[in-house]
């Protein structure tokens, strides 16, 4: 079937779209306006108000949208926001999230100049900051229960020959004093880790995307998403314990809460609104960042309120969207 034929076709609820960021949204925005749910590979492209704007076109038709963020549909994540959300932990301080692999003959020179879409920015605007980047910066938005940053800064930024972001650490302020740093790398030894410093206790998870441990197993990305079978709960005495939860396959708990939506809005529900939230939140942040190392890492202030956009101060100017031309 060509993408048309799977757009017009009655017997199809849903697609997924692994689609490029350069040619995504146009895709989406097809496949929305056929009525179609989404489930969408991350990262999301275009701009802030471009995502806001199909989220928008979601709600109109009350269709699903889900992005491919799976470790949010873990059960140890499940069990690590009853600690964070349920005030166990007390008011969030600090976060650190990391991500990174390639290093010691991971990826060769070819892939890192351009070889993958990743390191091909007319592929992939924002590099291995859309790619791997995502996943630290959702875990800091997560932990600080979806609320922008006042404030981004890129500290130290590295682009390949054709200009692609292929390695980028950022630093977040939040408000109340809450902060964050966030790296992302294709050149590093692997990582996949977070640190959650709350007022009564720290959570952490040293295998954020595979869920394979350190174990060294890098082939786990290639083959199911088993495991984040436990995660380190420490008090404020610096007493660590290890939480132990039901492995689990991230992919098939995406899916299976992705299925369910679907079927509540065929019953007569509506769509679960917090999904769109959460891929709106974590690519206004990626594209602040993006904008502030393209900048040479230049601050970027995020306005926020309850009845307009989040206006983006750079440099004493306003702006509505975010990227801009440099």
């Amino acid at each position: 079937m060509t993408h048309d034929e799977v757009l017009s076709s009655n017997g199809i609820d849903a697609v997924y779209v692994p689609l490029p960021a350069r040619v995504k949204n146009d895709f989406i925005i097809k496949a929305l306006e056929h009525g179609k749910h989404i489930y969408s590979e991350k990262p999301a492209g275009g701009t802030v108000l471009e995502l806001k704007s199909i989220l928008d076109l979601a709600v109109e038709k009350n269709v699903q949208f889900m992005d491919g963020t799976m470790w949010y549909h873990s059960n140890r994540t499940k069990k690590m926001e009853e600690e964070l959300y349920g005030n166990n932990l007390g008011k969030v301080h600090r976060v650190s999230a990391s991500f990174s692999w390639g290093s010691n003959g991971l990826v060769d020179k070819d892939w890192v100049e351009g070889g993958n879409v990743s390191t091909n920015p007319s592929r992939e605007r924002f590099g291995m900051l859309g790619n791997i980047g995502h996943y630290p910066i959702g875990a800091v938005a997560w932990a600080f229960g979806w609320e922008l940053p006042t404030k981004v800064r890129a500290l130290h930024t590295k682009f390949n020959s054709l200009g692609a972001i292929i390695e980028c650490e950022a630093y977040l302020w939040f408000k109340n004093g809450g902060r964050a740093v966030i790296d992302a790398s294709c050149l590093c030894p692997h990582r996949s880790q977070f640190e959650v410093v709350c007022e009564k206790g720290v959570l952490k998870v040293d295998d954020l995307v595979g869920g394979q441990g350190r174990s060294g197993n890098f082939g786990a990305y290639e083959g199911p998403f088993v495991g984040s079978s436990s995660f380190i709960l420490g008090d404020s005495l610096g007493k660590d314990d290890i939480v132990e939860v039901e492995p689990c396959d991230h992919v098939q708990c995406l899916v299976s809460k992705f299925s369910e939506s679907v079927q509540n809005i065929r019953q007569g529900g509506r769509a679960d609104l917090d999904w769109s939230s959460r891929a709106l939140c974590t690519h206004t942040i990626m594209c602040s960042i993006f904008i502030s190392a393209m900048r040479d890492e230049a601050d970027v202030e995020l306005h926020t309120s309850p009845s307009s956009a989040t206006k983006f101060i750079i440099n004493g100017k306003t702006f509505d969207d975010l990227p801009t031309d440099r």
